[in-house]
Formats: C-alpha cells, structure tokens, sequence
C-alpha cells in the first residue's frame, strides 16, 4: 500500500461468496509518515489524540 508516497507490504485474507470479496484490514498511519496528532509521538494532546490505526472493510463486487 502507498499513502502519501510511502510504501509499505500488506496481507489480507479475501472471503470470496459467489460474485464477491470482502475482507477487513487494520492500517497503522504512522508507518507511512503520518504523525499529525499521534499520541505515538506527541505528549499533552489529551483530547486532540488522533489514533494511530484506522480500519478499512472492503466489500469487491465482480
């Protein structure tokens, strides 16, 4: 995956049922430079903490 001209190696399983895959993948931000308001990185942001892991479902009709 590139986010932001960074590249990183994912893995996935796909459940494939008739004509579609779905599957769900869990992204860590920061692995592609991304350290606006990570608590990773940043101390004292309290209630401005942004997480760090985003969550994709991914839903492929063919």
């Amino acid at each position: 995956m590139t986010i932001k001209g960074k590249t990183n190696p994912i893995a996935f399983d796909l459940k494939v049922t008739d004509n579609t895959a779905t599957t769900k993948l869990v992204i860590d931000r920061t692995k592609y430079g991304i350290k606006y308001g990570s608590g990773s990185f940043f101390d004292n942001l309290g209630d401005r903490t942004i997480y760090d892991e985003f969550k994709l479902d991914i839903k492929l009709k063919f």
